[in-house]
């Protein structure tokens, strides 16, 4: 890392020499081209907030200035505006902008590798009139040039507390002191060490300083493709982690094999860490999670207020990804999420940015599936309700309206008719608890027929098909004649077919728990091509070097098609 202080001027206060600095910034790391993640400066609530956590102070700056951790500084301080144009790339700023960087002596190389243009080691008062006019043009006043491209790196030790700027705290919770802020004494651990190894507190401070991990680390910095480096248990399936792991899970966060094995189905990953209870977090500990690892690879920074993710620069990436203010703070709609594989080179490079892969983004199922279909059976469902525990029946028999009769009686019960997103909030929540979640259930439940055609993707189009379906038998609800056959009419390739919709005899059928005995289907050399994928390898996902949403689609496909393949040989 770059050393904090380059061509500041001479500082007197008591005595100490100032030795004079290097003509050359040292070299910078490797590794993230664009802002990255921090924790929030207050806990914020559960959900995204218009509104801070804490009480604003009277004269509150853009963004927030308290700290999530105890640095609290004694002396008043207002982090100046933000100058967004200078983290636009220079492939995307507009041709006058770019006449007038130039003047600043930027180049594309320059602009767009923070630190870089020698311009940044000068305060404002050390620029020419002209050099000032220029950085007028950008949006910059004296505040903002001092902040946010000089981060008072040029200014006097004793300047740093003058009325206006007193950033003089910030620097000293990174460790500085006037004898290596004068090169007297080597300058503290902190200036060498990246930006997530960084305290909570130091990180703060940092952020108050207008750094973001990407003008901090002056490089991109990535472990295995990722911000942060992967959490050691959470991506283990249930069944193969350690008992006393799972007794943690379980005691201390609530999780269960289904809350655990499909990744962001848990309400306590909605929470980022300040929101967890004490017992959460030790819990979280326990699992090797520390509070940027869990805010980071768990919730995404999805508890953060829009100000909070302002102060670290991580609005850069949910910007990236369509948010705004309002649409975060649910005043406008939600952009809608595009599947992994859909995302641009920008839009998948913010995600990673903000801990996703492919498994986090899509909501990976880790449960073992050992059946025909592309998802572990919930097994629950299909016993017969007088075997049911009494909590099991309480809990079917509310918001989702089961009875013993359209228990027992597949496919009769109306709730089932409904696609998940049709469904409640709390019928979601009792559904979860049967174990289903939105994937299980519009598989074994609706079979996908609740979705419009076109929201299918080509892949379930291409499976409907194969059973006798098109778009328009689609929007007039024409049953194909395929449905008005048993399940032992059906060929073996028809049946392979109506398995990759979640259909086995007994729900096809339409059978009677009372009358039959479900067996599970197996098979072991699975067709879910999920099973496949290791939940555990997610370093390769990133800018092409593995697109394992691709590979997934090939499988798919390859799958289908061979299906495909052979009802057209049957035919001929």
């Amino acid at each position: 890392m770059n050393d904090k202080q380059n061509d500041k001027e001479d500082d007197n206060e008591q005595d100490i020499k100032t030795l004079k600095p290097s003509d050359s910034p040292t070299p910078a790391p490797t590794l993230s081209s664009s802002p990255t993640v921090t924790p929030p400066s207050a806990a914020p609530s559960a959900s995204p907030t218009s509104t801070p956590s804490e009480e604003p102070s009277p004269s509150p700056s853009s963004s927030p200035t308290s700290s999530s951790a105890p640095s609290s500084a004694p002396i008043p301080y207002s982090r100046p505006t933000r100058v967004d144009i200078r983290y636009v790339p220079w492939i995307d700023l507009p041709a006058d902008i770019v006449s007038t960087a130039t003047l600043l002596n930027y180049t594309e190389a320059t602009w767009n590798d923070y630190g870089v243009n020698q311009i940044e080691n000068l305060n404002w008062d050390r620029l020419s009139r002209t050099q000032k006019m220029y950085a007028g043009i950008l949006g910059f006043e004296r505040l903002s040039w001092d902040c946010w491209i000089n981060h008072y790196q040029s200014l006097r030790w004793l300047d740093l507390d003058n009325e206006g700027i007193q950033s003089r705290q910030w620097w000293e919770t990174l460790g500085w002191d006037i004898a290596s802020w004068n090169k007297y004494e080597e300058p503290p651990e902190t200036n060498e060490m990246y930006w997530y190894y960084l305290s909570e507190e130091e990180r703060f401070a940092a952020a108050e300083l207008c750094y973001f991990k990407r003008t901090w680390d002056e490089a991109d910095v990535y472990v295995d493709g990722f911000p942060l480096s992967k959490p050691a248990y959470r991506y283990t399936t249930w069944s193969e982690l350690d008992e006393d792991l799972r007794s943690v899970a379980t005691d201390g966060l609530k999780y269960d094999d289904l809350l655990w094995n499909v990744v962001g189905l848990h309400d306590v990953e909605a929470r980022d860490w300040k929101q967890l209870t004490l017992v959460e977090q030790k819990a979280a500990k326990l699992l090797d999670f520390s509070q940027i690892s869990w805010d980071c690879w768990i919730n995404h920074f999805r508890g953060y207020s829009w100000e909070e993710l302002q102060f670290y620069g991580l609005d850069f990436f949910y910007s990236t990804l369509g948010w705004n203010f309002l649409s975060w703070v649910g005043l406008e709609e939600e952009p809608a999420k595009k599947p992994w594989e859909q995302l641009n080179d920008a839009e998948r490079r913010a995600a990673i940015e903000v801990c996703y892969s492919y498994e986090t983004w899509e909501g990976y199922d880790m449960t073992i599936n050992n059946g025909p279909f592309p998802f572990a059976k919930p097994k629950r469902r299909y016993v017969e309700w007088v075997d049911l525990p009494e909590d099991i029946q309480l809990l079917a028999n509310g918001t989702l309206e089961y009875s013993e009769e359209n228990w027992n009686n597949l496919g009769s019960a109306k709730i089932e008719t409904r696609g998940w997103d049709e469904l409640t909030a709390e019928q979601q929540t009792d559904a979860i608890k049967l174990g289903f979640y939105k994937e299980t259930w519009d598989c074994f439940h609706t079979h996908y027929r609740s979705y419009e055609w076109g929201d299918l993707g080509d892949v379930r189009q291409d499976v409907f098909r194969l059973l006798g379906w098109s778009e328009a038998r689609w929007l007039s609800n024409e049953i194909p004649s395929t449905y008005e056959k048993q399940w032992n009419q059906l060929s073996a390739t028809e049946q392979s077919v109506a398995n990759a919709l979640c259909f086995f005899e007994h729900n096809w059928d339409k059978n009677n728990l009372a009358d039959e005995n479900v067996v599970v289907p197996t098979n072991p050399d699975p067709s879910n091509p999920m099973q496949d994928l290791d939940a555990s390898d997610i370093s390769d996902v990133l800018n092409g070097s593995k697109n394992l949403a691709n590979v997934i689609s090939t499988i798919f496909t390859t799958t289908f098609y061979a299906l495909a393949t052979v009802i057209c040989v049957i035919s001929m």
